[in-house]
């Protein structure tokens, strides 16, 4: 009888993400088993420095230890032992004629190595986990952690409508695919936003990896082409003459008023909502702003203007609760009162929106009101402080972006902007 199979093991290959350099240090030990040409990719549950890893033998150099305090010896048995029992496992499944797959290897090396402690635990069992672990360690956000909960409830559902269980050993390319499926034609989800979320479906699986409870690494190749998720729709932002007619409006309703004055407070700062909710007046030192993002944790200096620093005075002796600045409202609440701002000052001109589901390219066309959230103030000072000439490594000391590349689509708009402004010479 003539058996085709063997057992690798590697380091494996993965780019830091800030350098783009090899990640060298505890590193994960991946095995490659290949049998009749099919191929069963396990993380070992161990992990090595790569001065540490013979390649050659595809093992760990003696006298050495990992992170986690085991030994070369320890690392080494446990290689050893799955491999013999891979070879022990195949060999059985050919004298009793089986129909081998990956998933009965799988399910065979759980069983014999009685592994089963680890995965006592369902699968959501330990994405509960994850978020509850990683929300603490890193200080989420309640909008973060809501993410990641809905993410939770399409995988509970679409668990559901498949009628099968999800385990870490079935996500495989064809779970992929399928999952995406149902997110496109049962939730009716455009290409970005399924692009997000299997991107935290990645993380969570990434975390699960590092921590020893998945062995499955298919979904770390599967990168779906998913159109438009790599297209950027030009940004929807006020200009600076739109700006000067809002923030000069005569507006009788207090409400609106009100909006239009933390909005414009946005436009003139580049706060986040988040962090103009939050912000009190002991952030106020003289003419700057200091603060701690809520987003990014970085510490902020912003520089008042005179815009600004009138809205901040127009409210100094307005009491508001926690010793706040600004009469901030929900973010749900003010972006509905932004598009009826938006509506009574007028802001109609045309603004196409492209978008796809699947293959599917859908183009639609707004008023500028209707797409007016939040968000715009942030973008639409970025916007006017490049048109303005600030050079952008002072705008980003202001507004924390790191990525000098995010400022590239802002560019576009300016050139657009400068483009309407010169054509007004042939009027």
């Amino acid at each position: 009888m003539k058996l085709k199979s063997n057992v690798i093991f590697r380091l494996e290959k993965r780019k830091d993400k800030n350098t783009s350099n090899l990640i060298t240090e505890n590193v994960p030990i991946i095995l490659d088993f290949t049998f009749d040409g099919k191929r069963l990719q396990l993380f070992t549950g161990c992990r090595i420095d790569q001065t540490k890893w013979d390649e050659s033998a595809q093992k760990v150099i003696k006298n050495n230890l990992n992170k986690s305090g085991l030994s070369a010896s320890e690392i080494n048995d446990r290689l050893d032992k799955l491999k013999s029992t891979l070879t022990d496992i195949y060999k059985e499944s050919k004298i009793l004629k089986l129909n081998l797959t990956v998933q009965y290897f799988r399910d065979e090396l759980r069983k014999r190595l009685d592994e089963k402690k680890i995965y006592e635990k369902s699968f959501f069992e330990f994405f509960d986990e994850f978020v509850s672990s990683e929300s603490k360690k890193n200080d989420w956000t309640s909008g973060t952690i809501k993410k990641f909960t809905t993410n939770i409830n399409h995988l509970k559902n679409f668990e559901k409508e498949k009628r099968f269980k999800i385990e870490f050993a079935k996500i495989d390319d064809n779970f992929l695919v399928k999952y995406i499926d149902y997110l496109r034609d049962t939730l009716n989800h455009r290409n970005t936003t399924i692009a997000k979320s299997l991107k935290i479906l990645k993380w969570f699986l990434n975390w699960a990896t590092k921590k020893g409870y998945n062995t499955t690494l298919s979904y770390k190749d599967y990168s779906p082409d998913l159109k438009g998720t790599l297209r950027n729709n030009p940004i929807v932002i006020l200009t600076w003459q739109e700006l000067m007619l809002l923030y000069e409006l005569k507006i009788y309703m207090s409400y609106l008023d009100q909006v239009r004055d933390v909005f414009c407070f946005c436009c003139f700062t580049g706060l986040r909502y988040s962090d103009v909710f939050n912000l009190k007046r002991s952030n106020i030192k003289g003419e700057t702003i200091e603060f701690t993002s809520i987003k990014t944790d970085e510490f902020l200096i912003i520089d008042l203007n005179s815009y600004s620093q009138a809205i901040l005075d127009k409210y100094k002796d307005f009491k508001m609760t926690d010793d706040k600045c600004l009469p901030v409202i929900s973010n749900q609440k003010m972006n509905v009162y932004l598009k009826e701002l938006g509506q009574f000052a007028k802001f109609n001109s045309l603004e196409s929106v492209v978008y796809y589901k699947g293959a599917k390219r859908i183009e639609e066309t707004y008023e500028k009101w209707q797409l007016m959230t939040t968000h715009m103030g942030r973008k639409t000072f970025v916007t006017n402080a490049l048109f303005l000439n600030i050079p952008s490594e002072v705008i980003q000391q202001w507004t924390g972006h790191k990525d000098h590349k995010v400022f590239e689509k802002y560019y576009k708009i300016v050139d657009q902007q400068r483009r309407t402004e010169m054509n007004k010479f042939n009027q």
